[in-house]
Formats: structure tokens, C-alpha cells, sequence
């Protein structure tokens, strides 16, 4: 069996969008790295700098200007895409978006929802066995069986992306793109999600990407982190060596601007 060294890659990635004859937008451009099989990968930056952009494109629902996207060591982007690969990325890849109330067919119920990938990828030939493993997900996630039968507008925001999350894990994939999970709820709900992540990713070990904006979010669930700029990736290590020793001024300036939990010592906090 051969060594895979990274589940997916980024090589000179660049992501253009044309907005007029004489004004492009690059969203992406030129960036490198690498997700280890079973890692946690933080990517962060301030809104624009094209996170969720590279997001879209590790999992394939862009197709990048330039540069490839490689899977378990294959490229599965642009004209040289190996199609064997690009099906096995398509089953083994889970995506978590941001809204989940756009996520979330809002006229299919959680059971429908949750059982779909399952649906699409592997059929149901035994519709009881499924329904247990979606009660099992869904406990999983903190929720249970009386759920199966709501429809996302019955749920609030917490609820609808723990669904989202059952739905991601019903076909056991080995990478989960998480972008921006928590950026739309509540701080309590937030921390409740994260330790969900967290707990859920040590139990299963599969490798995930990332996406927040919140550098204490970051710092808590990764083990490795990129930092992005205006579209490149400026600065990358492991969660210790990006916080304790941060090497590019902009990483500086982002760590600066971190609030400090304790009124004097924010008080005296300097904002690079």
C-alpha cells in the first residue's frame, strides 16, 4: 500500500473571477499547503481573504484558474483530473457550510436530510438498518431521535448545523471542509459546536479543514494553521509556532487584535 503524505493538497492555487474587460478579482493566488491525513488544519484571515474560496475549491465545487488540487496524492482539478480520484474525493469528502439554514432543504425533513448522502452514495436497501445509524448520528451530535420528523425552520440555529454535521458524518469521510461553522450563531452555541468538532474528530480521526476568521477558535481545535492574506497564504505551522512565535507582521497584527478576557489587561492590551 502506498504512503500517502498529504489527504489533499493545494499547489499554486489561483482562483480568478472576472468582473469586467479590464478588472479581475484574485481571490486565490498562488497558494500551497497541504492537510495530513487525521490533522486539523486552521486557515484564517479576515473576511474577503479568500478562505472560504480555497475551501470551495478543495472540494471541488470550483474548478481553480490555475494550480492543481491533489487527493491522496492525485490531481483531481483542471484538463489532467484522474476521474478514478475525483469519484473517491467526491465520496470521501464532506463539506460543512456556514448558513445552515441556506444548507438545509428547508421542505425535507432532519431524517430525509441526514440520510441522503447515504441515499446518493450507497443506496438504502434496508431502510430500518439506515434510520438506526441516522438516530445513532444524530445522538452523536447532541440531538436524538424526536428530531427525525422536524423541518430545519423548527430547529434553531445550533440544532440546524448539528444536523448538517450528522449529514456530513453519515458516510464516514475522511475529510470534512468546515467553513466557517459557527460564524452565524450565538458565542454559546459557538463554543458548544467547537467542542462538538473536537470530540467528534479525536473519536473518528478523519482530517479536516479549518475555516474561521476567530484566531481563539482556531488555536483551541488545530493542529496545524495557515494564515491568509489578500489572497495568499502568508504564514504556516503548527498551532504553537504561529501563536508563539509569529514570523509575518500581518499574523502579528491578527494576534494583537485578539480581546483579552480580563478588563485591566485589555486595557493595557496593544493593537499592533
Amino acid at each position: 500500500m502506498e504512503e500517502i503524505s498529504y489527504i489533499c493538497e493545494a499547489r499554486e492555487l489561483k482562483q480568478y473571477f472576472p468582473i469586467r474587460s479590464d478588472y479581475t478579482v484574485k481571490a486565490v493566488d498562488g497558494v500551497s499547503f497541504g492537510i495530513m491525513p487525521g490533522e486539523v488544519f486552521g486557515l484564517v484571515g479576515e473576511t474577503g481573504c479568500g478562505k472560504s474560496t480555497i475551501a470551495k475549491d478543495l472540494c471541488g465545487i470550483y474548478n481553480p484558474t490555475s494550480g492543481e488540487v491533489l487527493y491522496k496524492g492525485r490531481v483531481v482539478s483542471g484538463k489532467a483530473a484522474d476521474k478514478e480520484y475525483v469519484e473517491r474525493r467526491k465520496k470521501e469528502t464532506q463539506i460543512v457550510f456556514q448558513d445552515s439554514a441556506a444548507a438545509l432543504n428547508p421542505r425535507m425533513k432532519v431524517e430525509d436530510i441526514v440520510l441522503e448522502p447515504l441515499l446518493i452514495q450507497q443506496g438504502i436497501p434496508d431502510k430500518k438498518a439506515a434510520i438506526e445509524k441516522c438516530v445513532k448520528m444524530l445522538e452523536d451530535v447532541g440531538l436524538g431521535a424526536e428530531h427525525l420528523g422536524k423541518l430545519p425552520g423548527e430547529l434553531s440555529g445550533g440544532q440546524r448545523q448539528r444536523v448538517s454535521i450528522a449529514r456530513s458524518l453519515m458516510v464516514d469521510p475522511q475529510l470534512i471542509i468546515a467553513d466557517e461553522p459557527i460564524a452565524s450563531l450565538d458565542i454559546s452555541i459557538q463554543a458548544q459546536i467547537i467542542n462538538l468538532f473536537k470530540e467528534i474528530q479525536e473519536q473518528r480521526k478523519f482530517a479536516m479543514l479549518f475555516v474561521a476568521h476567530d484566531l481563539s477558535v482556531v488555536r483551541f481545535i488545530s493542529d496545524r494553521v495557515g494564515v491568509m492574506y489578500m489572497g495568499k497564504l502568508v504564514e504556516t505551522g503548527t498551532t504553537e509556532e504561529v501563536f508563539n512565535a509569529p514570523q509575518h507582521e500581518y499574523t502579528k497584527k491578527l494576534l494583537s487584535s485578539i480581546t483579552i478576557p480580563d478588563p485591566r489587561r485589555e486595557r493595557a492590551r496593544r493593537v499592533v
